[in-house]
Parts: C-alpha cells; structure tokens; sequence
C-alpha cells in the first residue's frame, strides 16, 4: 500500500478564526479527540493572522489535544509542524516555494490547488495530496465557487490523491465521488454541528465502501 493511497477520505479544517475563541477551538479538538478514529480522520490545524509566537503555541496547544488516532497537518509552516510533531503540513498558495529539507521527515505534504497550471509544481513542493477549493460556495465566507467540471479536470490531471473543500456537506459528498476525489475537506459543515462526531461519521460512512469509479480511474478504464 502506498503512503497516498493510505491517506484517509476525510479531513476535518479545525480553522481558529472560524471558532472565534480560543476556549471555542479547544472544545471543539476535545470533542474530536473524545472518538478513537483509527486514523481514518485527518485534522488540519488552520491558525490564520496570529504573530508567530501565537502561532507557535497554538499549534503546540492543538497537537497536545489531538490523539494519535488521527492523523494531524498543520496549516502554513513545515518547520513548526515538525519541531512539534505533526504528522504534516499544508501548504495553502502563500506557500508555494520549494519547501524546506524539513518536509521530508513529515509523513504528509498536502497542498493547495485552484487553477490546472498549479498542478506542474507538486513535483518542486513535495506533494503526497492536494485540496481544490472552492468547489460549491463556502456557507461562511464569501468565495466563487470552481465547480464540479473544474474539479473533475484537477483530479484526472493530477498526479496525487485529490481532496475536495468548499460548500461540502452531506447532500454533495456524492456528486464529489463522482469526480473521482480521494476524500473531502470539511469545516463548516462539522464545526457549526450539534453534534460534530456523528457529522464525521456520515461522511467517513460515504467512503467505507471502495467507491467504483475510483477503482476505474485506478486500473485506467
């Protein structure tokens, strides 16, 4: 089994600014961390306009809640995402530069992908997956939508596993599957839920069977 094909189908952004408090965002990674999710969870920590020194010890906060049952990327800096731990970083456009020779003691280099011509640098940054977005509009942030023919072109000419993000909730995870996605990328959709466990266990529910044409696209029909 390859490091790409054992990524997991769903990846929950646990994004700061989103829960507007630092109390907030922490209950939000105990809820998560109360279910052992036998790394079939991913949990990007998105820590967005804090100093460095905010950023540093939030991201060491968010680590030191997560369980090892998920596996965890941290959004922005593979320096910080090492030196405490993670299992990778993602890499949104800010970031687009060769990354550094720390990346390559993270098990996961995810990047950020809107537009075809992006896809020529996965190769420079170390890619083991990318997240288009936005595919359907975000409900919490103004932002025009790729959609689904856009999505379906990124995944056939992307050479690793593909997430989709933006506007996903339990009513499109389908038509994304239908696009060949590896997984989604979620947060709204959870972080705003009354119960945000049971809403990760329905979409991890849409991927517990091997999805066909995923296996198609595999063995090149």
């Amino acid at each position: 089994m390859t490091r790409e094909s054992s990524l997991p189908h769903v990846m929950l952004i646990c994004d700061y600014q989103f829960c507007g408090s630092t109390e907030r965002w922490c209950e939000t990674l105990q809820t998560i961390s109360n279910k052992d999710w036998n790394n079939e969870l991913a949990v990007q920590v998105r820590i967005k306009n804090q100093s460095p020194t905010q950023y540093h010890e939030l991201a060491e906060l968010a680590k030191s809640i997560l369980p090892s049952t998920v596996r965890t990327l941290l959004n922005g800096d593979a320096h910080v995402a090492t030196e405490l731990g993670y299992d990778g970083v993602h890499l949104p456009q800010s970031r687009f530069e060769p990354p550094p020779t720390s990346t390559k003691e993270l098990s996961w280099v995810s990047v950020a992908i809107h537009e075809t011509s992006e896809l020529e640098l996965l190769g420079s940054l170390g890619a083991h997956s990318i997240v288009v977005a936005p595919v359907f509009r975000p409900q919490w942030k103004a932002s025009t939508p790729l959609g689904l023919a856009r999505l379906r072109t990124l995944v056939l000419q992307s050479s690793v596993p593909v997430f989709a993000l933006g506007g996903i909730d339990h009513s499109n995870v389908d038509a994304c599957q239908q696009q060949h996605v590896h997984g989604i990328a979620v947060l709204s959709s959870v972080l705003k839920a009354r119960d945000p466990i049971e809403a990760i266990e329905k979409y991890l529910a849409c991927f517990a069977l091997e999805n066909p044409l995923q296996e198609s696209r595999s063995t090149g029909d």
